[in-house]
């Protein structure tokens, strides 16, 4: 189990496009089953032992301040407020998370991915480097897609023509050892005006010229990131169910 490590969660969306879900509720909390997707995640970074939690806010952030101190009061975290949320996008919440913390080995998340905690325990062991969860698939338009060779991730992106990616990176990684310090040194050279829309792939795009990232495979793990309302039903209908299995 993993007990020197953090966890970075992205939480601070409108997530506009599942409106009307989220125009009273932060995409985060919404009901997954007897849970939110945040509480689904905790659960699963808790199980290989991460207690430190840093998640980046902005959307209805009193929400979620409200639900972490109330049903995960043993986590030690910190909030970093991303307050220009509206306007900016995964690569600007990064560079602020990583502007208020320690450099250190850290697992990332978008806080919309609802996803078996086999998944973090599968990277639990990968160490010194950069390891993405990969969902080897035919991809949709709308999904991070990467493309391999020699077991190296080459290219990593949306706008990747479907026909030539592995899979879709589900928004799950764990980043550790030298490759951390190369990482925050990118993305927060990124983080300038004109990148506001770009995510954070884009950083990681970058060092795919210079880095090792390497796919691991977690195809037929449940899993789903949530961008609509679709995605969502799947979630409830189909990912969590199989949660106890």
């Amino acid at each position: 189990m993993t007990t020197h490590a953090t966890a970075i969660i992205l939480a601070a969306g409108l997530s506009s496009r599942l409106r009307p879900l989220t125009d009273e509720t932060p995409k985060c909390l919404l009901p997954m089953g007897d849970r939110t997707i945040l509480d689904w995640q905790l659960y699963a970074l808790t199980s290989i032992g991460i207690e430190d939690i840093v998640i980046v806010v902005g959307y209805k952030q009193e929400l979620v301040r409200a639900q972490l101190q109330e049903k995960w009061p043993q986590l030690r975290v910190t909030y970093v407020v991303n307050e220009d949320y509206a306007t900016t996008n995964t690569l600007f919440s990064l560079a602020m998370a990583f502007a208020q913390v320690p450099e250190r080995d850290f697992y990332y998340l978008n806080a919309d991915v609802v996803f078996h905690k086999e998944i973090v325990t599968r990277l639990d062991p990968y160490e010194n480097g950069a390891f993405l969860a990969i969902d080897c698939k035919q991809c949709r338009e709308e999904e991070v897609k990467v493309r391999v060779s020699q077991n190296s991730i080459i290219e990593i992106g949306k706008e990747m023509d479907p026909n030539i990616c592995l899979g879709e990176f589900i928004g799950v990684a764990k980043f550790s050892g030298s490759f951390v310090h190369s990482f925050r040194e990118t993305v927060a050279r990124l983080a300038i005006p004109g990148n506001e829309r770009k995510f954070f792939e884009y950083a990681l795009d970058e060092l795919t010229r210079t880095d090792t990232l390497t796919p691991v495979d977690i195809t037929g793990i449940p899993c789903v990131e949530v961008d609509f309302k679709e995605d969502y039903d799947y979630a409830v209908s189909y990912v969590i169910k199989h949660f106890g299995e």
